[in-house]
């Protein structure tokens, strides 16, 4: 179980980004190692998932083309059941543990399917033999654990912003929309939302 972060270092953070950070560029500080999705319900012991950290060292967020169904029959099965189970745990420097939940059509992982499903297929059409959430998730993991300089950004209302440029592991970019933008919740450690654009910032 990750540790809870000290609220005083959110005030922090947030007074910081309320300051107006300001963005470095969107290349990521990019680290590999074992950062995979955490995948289970927020009460039990979760098990990594074997989805890559999907960080690269050139600054991108690397989506391989071949790869595991994520997040998997059993963790969505969960959602038809509550709405609060847990898809997948992040470790972020600036917000702590931050949690993707199976969610509502506003928020979460529903939120995403409906309304970024299509947005996501476009990413890996022609790209990958994956589903479109096999490639949010892993941009997902990138964005939010090696985020970029200067990420996240204050986006008001409690909530913050990463953005990153995307890529596959061949070199290849998505043609339409290169950057993926993920939107979370400051206040309640929740992604929000997360979906491909062709604006790169925030």
């Amino acid at each position: 179980m990750a540790p809870q972060r000290n609220r005083s270092l959110v005030t922090g953070v947030a007074a910081v980004l309320a300051a107006g950070l300001v963005a470095g560029g969107i290349a990521l500080a990019a680290r590999h190692g074992n950062d995979d999705p955490l995948i289970g319900s927020a009460s039990s012991t979760t098990p990594r998932a074997a989805a890559g950290d999907g960080a690269s060292r050139d600054g991108s967020v690397t989506i391989a083309r071949t790869g595991p169904d994520l997040p998997g029959t059993a963790v969505l099965d969960r959602c038809e059941h509550d709405s609060r189970a847990v898809v997948a745990r992040y470790d972020t420097a600036a917000l702590g543990a931050v949690v993707l939940q199976c969610g509502t059509s506003g928020q979460g992982y529903e939120h995403i399917r409906i309304r970024h499903t299509r947005d996501w297929d476009d990413v890996v059409s022609g790209h990958a033999r994956r589903d479109w959430d096999d490639a949010m998730l892993t941009a997902l993991q990138g964005v939010l654990v090696s985020p970029g300089t200067g990420y996240p950004q204050d986006a008001g209302d409690g909530k913050v912003c990463y953005a990153a440029p995307l890529r596959f592991d061949d070199g290849s970019h998505p043609t339409r929309e290169p950057f993926v933008r993920v939107i979370v919740s400051a206040t309640t450690d929740r992604v929000i939302t997360a979906f491909p654009t062709s604006d790169g910032g925030c």
